[in-house]
């Protein structure tokens, strides 16, 4: 297992992963603190910094200033079913660069890991642990 998600209360629920944890959505407890983005909110936010690990990356090895380093992420969505169309990031520099490597950031962009598993399609599987509707049926 690479991530554990908990429920914690109301919408909110936990990720962790190693030693960091982010949180979803909305509790009902009271602590704010604990809420955050919903997840298809953060969906596209992952995306936005998998493209600026990447962005970041191109601008290092060709001595390309990128402290003011931003990425703006814009999505559509739609229903039935619910999801996400489209996905618009527009990179701000605040440097001033050439045509040259204008089009390498954008080849970088375009090749991040989460737009590639997008782009290229990939499998989701659920499946329910065993013993998991038993207590739902001793009642």
């Amino acid at each position: 297992m690479e991530i554990l998600v908990t429920y914690e209360n109301g919408h909110r629920f936990a990720a962790t992963c190693h030693e960091h944890t982010v949180y979803t959505g909305k509790g009902d407890d009271g602590d704010a603190s604990r809420d955050g983005m919903w997840p298809a909110q953060m969906f596209a936010a992952a995306l936005g910094m998998c493209i600026g690990g990447y962005v970041a990356s191109y601008c290092e090895h060709h001595n390309i200033p990128y402290d003011d380093l931003r990425i703006e992420v814009d999505r559509e969505t739609a229903d039935a079913p619910s999801r996400t169309t489209r996905v618009t990031a527009r990179i701000i520099l605040g440097a001033n660069i050439s045509e040259k490597d204008a089009q390498g950031i954008l080849r970088v962009a375009d090749r991040c890991h989460i737009t590639n598993s997008i782009k290229h399609g990939m499998d989701v599987v659920c499946t329910l642990a065993e013993g998991a509707g038993e207590a739902a049926n001793d009642g």
